[in-house]
């Protein structure tokens, strides 16, 4: 259900929300050197908050249409074996799609690193 749109844009994006700010907070502030209290402040509910976790949760699903042969991006208007992933076969198969995937994303992540390098855990998790 999390995997297709409906459910990405509703339940996904409840979850992500409440996750965002009940856990992440405490669970940041316990496992990295940031200040709970900072990141309390930037966690709390808002209309952009809501917004980004929809976003996020909307370009979960779109992903995922790469690292998987199928994916039920339409149910429950289409059955679960009805919802081929078009993307993946051009990128030449499953394993070739998710490869590419996962490269971009580490790139991105360097990327990040490299220019942010101080204070990177701070900016990386609160800002």
């Amino acid at each position: 259900m999390l995997h297709s749109l409906l459910g990405a844009l509703s339940l996904g994006t409840a979850l992500a929300i409440a996750i965002t700010v009940l856990i992440y907070p405490k669970l940041t502030s316990a496992v990295f050197p940031v200040d709970k209290l900072k990141v309390k402040e930037k966690c709390r509910f808002s209309h952009s908050l809501a917004f980004s976790c929809a976003i996020g949760c909307l370009f979960h699903v779109l992903l995922d249409v790469t690292n998987h042969a199928y994916n039920p991006v339409f149910w429950p208007f289409l059955a679960l074996n009805q919802t081929p992933s078009p993307i993946v076969p051009i990128l030449g198969g499953v394993e070739t799609a998710s490869l590419l995937v996962h490269a971009l994303l580490a790139f991105l992540f360097v990327g990040l690193f490299a220019n942010k390098c101080r204070n990177f855990w701070h900016r990386l998790l609160v800002e």
